[in-house]
């Protein structure tokens, strides 16, 4: 069972804009920032429900509360439609960081200090236990990529529960969640690639 709720909806206890059981639902969790996405599949009578960015929402078996994935890539076929959705921690690609530096600072505080410079609001609450303490410039960067160089710089992992990230001294073992729902289906394809499509542009004066 997956739930369709709107792009910038937070209370998942509902059963939002419709429940729907696809045909296939495949999880792939990798460590870290390193990806976590489902496939899936439907029949094509939803497709008035799934849109570019809006949020599919699911039970996984790593996590108590259900988590929200956004829609990428649609495929409409002649009797399904095909998607792929990305957890929303990755929704930090999103957040531009012009002249970011925390200096001599914890995980916590480091964290905390990214969080709260970025160039619109952020809807993450961050959360570190690493006592380490660094420096780092992120000039022009995206909240995503300062994540990954803090785990380079301060010998953390990141974990995600929806919008509540934590950076941690270490995990448990992760090997990766993989659900599926039935066969794949042959027709007409339609496919949307936005994975290139520029959202916000920072000009640079060379």
């Amino acid at each position: 069972m997956i739930k369709i709720f709107n792009s910038d909806d937070r209370d998942f206890s509902t059963a939002g804009n419709i429940i729907i059981h696809p045909t296939k639902c495949i999880e792939t969790r990798k460590k870290s920032l390193n990806g976590w996405y489902i496939d899936v599949e439907i029949p094509i009578r939803y497709k008035d429900y799934v849109e570019q960015d809006i949020l599919c929402v699911v039970k996984t078996k790593s996590k108590l509360n259900p988590q929200a994935f956004r829609i990428k890539n649609i495929e409409k076929r002649q009797r399904k439609i095909v998607f792929q959705a990305r957890h929303v921690m990755f929704d930090a690609e999103d957040y531009f960081l012009l002249d970011v530096r925390p200096t001599s600072q914890n995980g916590q505080n480091a964290l905390s200090y990214i969080n709260e410079r970025t160039d619109k609001k952020s809807p993450f609450t961050v959360f570190s236990n690493v006592t380490v303490q660094n420096t780092a410039y992120f000039v022009r960067k995206n909240m995503l990529e300062a994540w990954a160089t803090m785990e380079e710089r301060w010998d953390g992992v990141f974990d995600a529960d929806n919008w509540n990230i934590r950076f941690l001294t270490k995990l448990g073992n992760d090997n990766g969640e993989t659900i599926r729902y039935g066969k794949n289906l042959q027709g007409i394809e339609v496919f949307e690639d936005w994975s290139n499509v520029v959202t916000k542009l920072y000009p640079v004066r060379i």
